[in-house]
């Protein structure tokens, strides 16, 4: 470090005491040195010392080799103070060296300072650091001032103060108690394109570029003079000479005289424009980012070097549990955050990041939530470095892939695991196949059995009753009952035995078939109840339902057998997700819910697992042969329900069989419904009866004429409709099948309507009314006869319907 000469010592001490007066100096964000026309430091402001690291008291008597690179040093001081000497002025940028070692440019204007005789006392030179070379290059030149310039018109004082504000780039200005300007340097002039001293004597509400905020600059003016308090770093907005919009960062400050009296103020201003806007910009591109981040789809995390969480955004929340207030500032070791089979992996991770090995890679690792779930992600980790090439941070990127880990394992099952799925899947297609098979079967044999009872019920009535063929047609009516009892199971069976559907109170039914069953069941086996309270009704048939609970029943009594038991008839209502309703029979497609459930346990034998895959097969008994469908028709009311049965056994532990029906809505129906037909009920008037079977149509017309009415046939639908149009609809009744060939009843029933709006038309079917009534609903149907019937119950609906 060069020192001051021994001999210029009185030359700094005069350059001092002019400049510290003043009163801008130490408020120019800049760098201001002072020097002696030898070079030395005579002064240093708070600019310089926040540029380049040096205190003022460090400096002074040193030279401004000491910001420079040893090697370019002197001969950059000698081209500045030669220049400066010969053309009065120096401009250029160079790399400095702080007192830290660290670098920088500046952009570098030095004058001479002149006293009033002309003659350089020293040199005035500011800079600004910058980091764009073409940002720096000088906008205005400042010249020496000339040597012509009286003497007795400026004092040294005055005219060094004003070299120094004239070298500031930025906007200096002083002001009277009154807000009027008394100072105004070159940079303030070039703002607003003014020349020499236009602003003087001028206040803010009066100069273009200002006037339009006046009175925002004078009210802070007005509070500077009035509270001796500074404004710091104000943001003022000002119009540019070609009437674009700028921006002052500006500081004011009072000035007092010798007594302390505030006479004035200071300024100095900053365009702070470009800056402002690229703030702005930055904020923007700041806010777009955050809001990427936010919104991403993976979990965004970011470690300090230590690997604390420092940033926790995007979907690590939503994957793993915590919030951002609970993971930031830990470390993988302080929460239970990965899995502890991986933790030495992870580790090792962390490790290569940290210690420059990696500067990215991607793992697939094991970690926990909050709630203690494991999951299987992706980490795609990546080192943040500063300009210096230090790690700062690292970034992680997650991906939660379990259910990609998931279905790649199932998607491993072994050959077994796959057979046994398609034997489940054929068995289920067998079922299927068989039901529609006993579906097609049992409306068949209906339309067969009508025949058969309704012939017997005619006969029955043209005999009397004391002849000795009425026997023999009682038996065939009983016969041909338990013949359509068989094929209610048939329809059971197919998921098609909804005949009487109501709402249902799943308890009453209970109590009301057990009554009945008491006195059939094994007489060692203990009846236990255990039904729940204020359970929602069920929609279904009262009649199939009790079907369902007599065969559970009786199995489970014919399971205890001749040993003391029990069997245990509970009810309640449960959630089923779709994890319970997998486990149940034939019910893939069942939404998850609410459901009322009935449970029928006993202690018995129990099944092997052999028995237990083939108790829904039609006619399959582990008992006597010539049984029936059983728990097949039981699987099939249950289908029919909407339900899901579940069967749990174990050899001699026991069997427990679950049916859960859906919940539904409203109050519970009579189960029974109380009839009031007449036996010697009679009609009048023409029925046009139509079915495709030849022995139904003459059966079932010479029912309704023994009531009195006369009738028409017809083989099908579209014959029918046309024998309704010929009789232009004179007909008091249209007894009509559902399915028949060329055109069904159902379009049958929309073409007798389309002829005469309010038609009354009887549906027969060997399907249950359920199927009917949905198909048919609002639409006015007078009735439903279900197949196969006899004389009373056609009768009864003809009354109902003519009534």
């Amino acid at each position: 470090m060069s020192r001051l000469p021994s001999n210029a010592t009185l030359e700094i001490d005069r350059l001092d005491a002019l400049l510290h007066r003043a009163l801008v100096f130490n408020h120019i964000d800049d760098a201001v040195i002072v020097m002696t026309t030898e070079g030395v430091i005579s002064d240093w402001n708070a600019g310089a010392e926040r540029i380049f690291g040096w205190l003022r008291e460090e400096v002074l008597g040193a030279t401004p080799e000491i910001l420079l690179d040893p090697a370019d040093a002197p001969a950059l001081l000698r081209r500045l103070l030669e220049t400066v000497q010969s053309e009065g002025k120096w401009a250029d940028v160079f790399a400095f060296v702080r007192k830290d070692g660290t670098t920088g440019r500046c952009g570098a204007v030095s004058v001479p300072l002149l006293d009033g005789a002309g003659e350089m006392l020293g040199i005035l030179s500011v800079q600004t650091e910058v980091v764009d070379e073409e940002a720096v290059a000088p906008t205005k030149v400042v010249e020496p001032v000339s040597a012509g310039v009286p003497a007795a018109s400026l004092t040294d004082e005055r005219f060094l103060l004003r070299a120094l504000i004239d070298a500031v780039p930025d906007p200096i200005f002083c002001k009277d108690r009154e807000g009027r300007y008394l100072v105004s340097n070159l940079a303030d002039q070039h703002a607003f394109a003014s020349r020499g001293d236009e602003h003087i004597g001028k206040t803010v509400f009066e100069i273009p570029g200002l006037d339009k905020f006046a009175a925002q600059y004078h009210a802070d003016d007005m509070r500077v003079i009035r509270t001796g308090t500074p404004v710091i770093n104000r943001e003022e907005p000002f119009e540019r000479p070609d009437g674009t919009p700028g921006w002052f960062l500006t500081s004011k400050f009072p000035i007092r005289d010798a007594a302390g009296e505030i006479i004035g103020l200071a300024g100095i201003a900053r365009d702070i424009t470009e800056m402002k806007r690229a703030t702005e910009e930055l904020q923007e591109a700041r806010k777009r980012l955050a809001d990427h981040v936010e919104n991403s789809p993976l979990a965004v995390i970011e470690w300090d070097p230590e690997f604390r969480v420092i940033r926790w955004a995007g979907q690590s929340t939503a994957i793993f549990g915590w919030s951002a207030e609970e993971a930031i500032g830990k470390t993988f070791s302080d929460w239970a955050f990965v899995h502890p089979d991986d933790q030495a992996k992870v580790k090792e991770i962390g490790v290569r990041l940290t210690d420059g090995r990696d500067h990215r890679n991607v793992s697939q690792n094991r970690n926990l939530t909050k709630a203690g779930r494991v999951l299987h992600c992706v980490w795609q980790n990546s080192v943040l470095h500063d300009n210096a090439g230090r790690t700062t941070s690292i970034l992680s990127l997650v991906q939660d892939i379990t259910d990609r880990v998931a279905a790649e394992q199932t998607g491993r099952k072994t050959a077994v695991e796959r057979r046994l799925l398609e034997r489940k899947l054929q068995e289920s297609q067998k079922l299927e196949s068989l039901g529609v098979l006993a579906g097609g079967i049992a409306h068949d044999f209906n339309n067969l059995l009508t025949g058969v009872l309704g012939n017997a019920s005619l006969a029955r009535m043209d005999l009397p009753a004391e002849s000795p063929v009425q026997p023999y047609l009682s038996q065939i009516e009983v016969s041909a009952t338990r013949a359509a009892d068989l094929c209610k199971q048939m329809l059971a069976y197919s998921g098609k035995g909804q005949f009487v559907v109501k709402n249902l109170d799943l308890n009453a039914l209970i109590v009301d078939t057990t009554r009945l069953l008491e006195v059939s069941i094994s007489k060692r086996a203990v009846l236990k109840f255990h039904l729940a309270d204020g359970l929602p009704v069920v929609l279904g048939d009262a009649t199939q339902l009790r079907q369902v609970i007599m065969n559970l029943v009786i199995n489970a009594s014919e399971a205890v057998g001749d040993k003391s038991g029990f069997i245990s008839i509970t009810s309640g209502m449960t959630r089923a997700d779709r994890a319970y309703l997998a486990g149940s029979f034939f019910a893939p497609d069942l939404p998850e819910g609410d459901y009322v459930f009935l449970e029928v346990a006993d202690n018995g034998g129990g099944m092997s697992q052999e028995i237990l895959a083939k108790i829904f097969d039609p006619f399959f008994t582990t008992k006597f042969t010539g049984r029936g469908l059983g728990l097949a028709a039981v699987l099939g009311i249950v289908r029919g329900h909407k339900g899901a049965l579940k069967v749990f056994s174990e050899e001699s532990w026991g069997t427990t069989f679950k049916i859960l029906l859906p919940c539904a809505e409203g109050v519970p129906e009579a189960m029974i419904e109380q009839t009031t037909g007449s036996a010697g009920w009679r009609g009048e008037g023409q029925v046009l009866v139509v079915d495709d079977e030849e022995t139904v149509r003459v059966t079932t017309a010479r029912m309704i004429e023994a009531c009195g009415f006369t009738t028409r046939l017809a083989p099908d639908g579209r014959e029918g409709v046309e024998e309704f149009r010929a009789a232009n609809g004179d007909f008091a009744l249209v007894v009509l099948d559902l399915t028949m060939p060329h055109m069904d009843g159902e379009e049958a029933f929309r073409a007798i309507r389309d002829l005469k709006p309010d038609a009354r038309v009887l549906l027969m079917s060997g399907f249950n009314e359920q199927e009917a009534i949905t198909r048919f609903a609002g639409k006015g149907l007078a009735g439903f006869l279900q197949k196969p019937f006899a004389f009373p119950a056609l009768r009864e609906k003809l009354q109902e319907i003519m009534a």
